[in-house]
């Protein structure tokens, strides 16, 4: 019973602590947010077996346009830096290596649509905007599942509204998940 009573507890302090915005839940969507909201201070990530920190860290300005700074450190205390910014309801990226940004998502892309990075390394395509996605912690419905064919890869990754990015798979396999932090 004192095992029962303790995986409850954590369960609850789990959902509590995870949340973004006053009453989210953390395995539901947030009606009225976006795929990519760039608002969130922090997340943990799996990944395939280590897992990252992520931290809102700011803003900075690049080119006269004022991005959110995202670092993301690794479970070796390696870390990576990106941008994100919005205009429009359109979330863009910069990519440092061609000093200019690509659209990570813009709300009136339709299933099937496909776009190319500015580095023309990655392919990004529309597949669902009613995806599912399984994982450790929850089952998540209504997604925006995109595929990424990136330079070392092609991935699913799946968007949930209000959360952003909570997991991605490859051949059908779950490779990464949002996980609750402790």
């Amino acid at each position: 019973m004192k095992k029962l009573a303790f995986l409850l507890l954590l369960f609850f302090s789990y959902s509590s602590y995870s949340q973004l915005y006053d009453g989210q839940k953390f395995c539901e969507s947030s009606e009225g947010y976006s795929y990519f909201p760039l608002e969130i201070m922090k997340k943990k990530l799996f990944w395939y077996d280590t897992f990252y920190l992520e931290t809102n860290n700011g803003t900075k300005v690049i080119n006269g346009k004022t991005y959110i700074e995202f670092k993301q450190v690794w479970k070796d205390d390696k870390s990576d830096l990106f941008y994100l910014r919005e205009e429009n309801g359109i979330v863009y990226e910069y990519d440092e290596c061609c000093q200019n940004e690509t659209v990570r998502y813009n709300p009136n892309f339709e299933i099937g649509h496909t776009w190319k990075s500015v580095s023309g390394k990655n392919e990004y395509r529309i597949i669902a905007y009613d995806g599912k996605l399984k994982t450790p912690f929850c089952d998540y419905e209504n997604l925006l599942v995109m595929e990424a064919k990136m330079f070392y890869g092609t991935y699913t990754f799946y968007y949930l509204k209000g959360h952003g990015y909570i997991g991605a798979t490859k051949d059908n396999k779950l490779i990464s998940c949002v996980t609750p932090i402790m």
